[in-house]
């Protein structure tokens, strides 16, 4: 049966109700509330997801001039408040987290994680070479950057 809600209130108090379980008057099978948890997850991932703001690959014309003595690939990511700045060179990742703060940094590939390192107190972090192919850093697990190729 169909309801019409006066306001956005009313719906989600007949969703809090619904998801919350009352179980004597509505008898909702676990796989929707599971779907329905899930789906109230993504509510806040625009936060969650640092952007790419820069990357010198595509956005230095002088250094698409030069790609063939490019020692050095510089990404920023970006959101409200936060910004992860990395090098990747064959050598190794250097990062840093501003502003600076303790944070868990994990590489990840289309596998899974590729390396772990904590930032330290200047929010400073180092990994060893990076691999071939799409990866992007998750920050204490949850904060996520775009992807990009190396």
């Amino acid at each position: 049966m169909r309801q019409a809600w006066e306001s956005d209130e009313s719906l989600l108090e007949d969703l809090r109700d619904a998801v919350m379980g009352h179980p004597e008057e509505v008898s909702v099978p676990p796989e929707f509330i599971e779907a329905a948890r899930a789906a109230f997850t993504w509510r806040t991932i625009d936060a969650e997801l640092l952007a790419i703001s820069y990357d010198s690959v595509l956005d230095d014309e002088l250094m698409a001039r030069a790609r063939a003595t490019m020692t050095a690939r510089q990404l920023v990511f970006d959101a409200d408040g936060v910004s992860l700045q990395v090098e990747v060179t064959e050598a190794g990742i250097t990062g840093q987290l501003v502003p600076p703060r303790s944070a868990r940094v994990e590489l990840l590939t289309p596998s899974g994680v590729g390396e772990e390192a904590d930032t330290d107190e200047l929010g400073c972090f180092l990994m060893g070479p990076p691999p071939r192919g799409p990866i992007r850093f998750r920050l204490d697990g949850s904060i996520l950057t775009d992807w990009v190729c190396l």
